[in-house]
C-alpha cells in the first residue's frame, strides 16, 4: 500500500476542532441536547451531533502493512456530525446535518417529513433508501459494518418515500435517483422494505424483514471486501461488473429475549449487462450480543433495528462474515466486540477482527478502540 500512517497529529488536527465543539456542547448540556421550544409548543428544535475518537491498529500479515513494511497504526478523531431537528404544526419534521470530513464538509441527512397520522408519513429530501445496515448510523453494534454489507449497502439519495409503522408490520417505499442532492439525472434507485414483528413486547422481540432494491444505472459497479477499518481503506478483495440495472436484495432476522441479541442478514447482487453474462455478488453475516451486566436487549420499533442497551451496560459480541464476489474471490472474517455503554451519550468499544481471502496464505489481524460521543 501507498499510505503513510506515521503521522497522527496531522490526522487529529484536520477535524479536531469540530470534535472538540461537539464534545463540549454535549458536556455542557444538561441533558445531553440542545432544545429550543416556543411558548406555545407549536415549534421545537433540537440541535444533535457526534463524533468519534478511534485507535486502530494491523498485525500479522502483509495486508497490515505499508509502504514501508511498517504495521498500519494510527489514532483518528473522524465522522464529526452537527445538525438539528425541527418538529412543527404537530405534523411536520425537518432535519438536516452536516458532516466534517479531513477535507471537506458535505451534506448527510436533509429532508422533510409529512405526517399522515400516528402510523404513515411521507418523506422527501436526501436521506438513506430502506436497504442494509448502516442506516443504523451511531447504533452500530460493532466499529465497523460487516463486508458483505459494506460492498452491498444502500446508500443516502435524493428521493421520496412513504413509511407505514405499526406493533406488527413497518412498510417502506421509494423512488430514489442514483446520483446525489446535486445530481438527479444519473439514473434511479426503487426500492422497498417489508418486516414482520410477531413477537414485540417489552422482553423479547421476533423480526423478519425483507427489502429489494432496483438501480437502473449510467454507470459500472465495483464491488469490494474490506478489511474492517476507518484508519484509511484496506481493500482485500475488489471485482468490478460492467455497466447494467441492478437487483439488491436482503432478507434479515432479529431476536432479542433478556440479555441475548442475535441478528443475521443474506444479502445478494445482481447486474444485468445485455450482451454479457449476468455478475452475481452475495453474502452472509450474523451476529450475537450477550449482557455481562445489564438486564434487557433493546429494540426501536420506529427505526425498526436493535439499539445499544441501557447505561452501564457491558456487552460481549460476536461477528462472522462471508463475502462472494461472483464466485472468483471469497473473504471470510470473525469480529470480537466489547462494549460499555456509559449513557446513551458516551459509548467505549473494542474490537479485534481476523479476515482471510480465499486460498491465501495468510490473513490479517485488527484491533480497532472507539470512543462514541452522541447527542
Amino acid at each position: 500500500m501507498s499510505r503513510n500512517f506515521n503521522n497522527v497529529t496531522t490526522l487529529m488536527k484536520k477535524n479536531f476542532f469540530a470534535a472538540v465543539a461537539m464534545i463540549a456542547l454535549c458536556a455542557v448540556t444538561a441533558n445531553g441536547q440542545l432544545k429550543i421550544k416556543t411558548e406555545a409548543g407549536d415549534l421545537s428544535l433540537t440541535f444533535k451531533g457526534r463524533t468519534h475518537v478511534d485507535f486502530a491498529t494491523y498485525f500479522g500479515g502483509d495486508k497490515g502493512k505499508n509502504a514501508d513494511d511498517k504495521y498500519i497504526v494510527g489514532l483518528k478523531v473522524q465522522d464529526t456530525r452537527f445538525g438539528f431537528i425541527a418538529n412543527f404544526d404537530e405534523k411536520w419534521t425537518a432535519k438536516a446535518e452536516i458532516k466534517f470530513d479531513a477535507n471537506a464538509i458535505t451534506y448527510t441527512d436533509v429532508y422533510i417529513d409529512y405526517k399522515f397520522n400516528e402510523k404513515s408519513d411521507l418523506q422527501m429530501g436526501n436521506f438513506w433508501m430502506p436497504f442494509g445496515y448502516k442506516i443504523q448510523g451511531p447504533q452500530y453494534r460493532f466499529v465497523q459494518d460487516a463486508s458483505v454489507d459494506e460492498g452491498m449497502h444502500g446508500a443516502r439519495k435524493a428521493g421520496i418515500a412513504y413509511n407505514y409503522n405499526s406493533d406488527p408490520l413497518k412498510f417502506t417505499a421509494g423512488i430514489f435517483s442514483d446520483g446525489t442532492y446535486s445530481s438527479l439525472n444519473a439514473g434511479f434507485n426503487l426500492a422497498a422494505k417489508v418486516i414482520a414483528r410477531p413477537i414485540l413486547d417489552e422482553h423479547t422481540v421476533l423480526h423478519l424483514g425483507v427489502a429489494p432494491l432496483f438501480t437502473h444505472s449510467t454507470g459500472s459497479n465495483t464491488f469490494k471486501g474490506n478489511a474492517p477499518t476507518t484508519i484509511g481503506t484496506n481493500t482485500i478483495i475488489s471485482s468490478d461488473a460492467l455497466d447494467g440495472n441492478m437487483l439488491r436484495y436482503e432478507v434479515e432476522a432479529i431476536f432479542i429475549t433478556g440479555r441475548l441479541y442475535t441478528e443475521a442478514r443474506f444479502l445478494g447482487a445482481q447486474v444485468n449487462t445485455p450482451g454479457e453474462d449476468n455478475y452475481s455478488v452475495d453474502g452472509v453475516w450474523a451476529q450475537a450480543g450477550f449482557l455481562l451486566k445489564g438486564d434487557q436487549q433493546k429494540y426501536n420499533k420506529a427505526t425498526g433495528n436493535a439499539a445499544h442497551p441501557g447505561p452501564k451496560s457491558l456487552e460481549l459480541l460476536a461477528r462472522f462474515d462471508h463475502l462472494n464476489l461472483n464466485g472468483d474471490q471469497k473473504l471470510n472474517d470473525i469480529t470480537i466486540g466489547l462494549n460499555y455503554v456509559f449513557n446513551k451519550y458516551l459509548i467505549s468499544k473494542l474490537n479485534w477482527a481476523y479476515g482471510k481471502q480465499k486460498d491465501a496464505e495468510e490473513g490479517y489481524n485488527f484491533i480497532h478502540c472507539r470512543l462514541q460521543f452522541v447527542f
